[in-house]
């Protein structure tokens, strides 16, 4: 990995922790961030099979545990 993937991996990780922390509904936080990414919104810059891909991240990120 380089080193921008391994800070951005530490990035979504703690932005999923901070959202937890803040009593969000990760859950749900999931749902709409893969809705926004498998969607045509604003917020989609990458094609498949990257969209798959982007998925899958997240719900690493959101099951992390150390």
């Amino acid at each position: 990995m380089t080193n921008r993937e391994i800070a951005l991996e530490q990035a979504l990780i703690a932005v999923i922790g901070a959202y937890a922390k803040a009593d969000g509904d990760v859950h749900e936080l999931i749902q709409q961030a893969n809705t926004l990414i498998i969607g045509n919104s604003e917020y989609r810059i990458v094609e498949h099979p990257h969209v798959t891909e982007a998925c899958l991240e997240i719900e690493r990120a959101a099951a992390f545990k150390k």
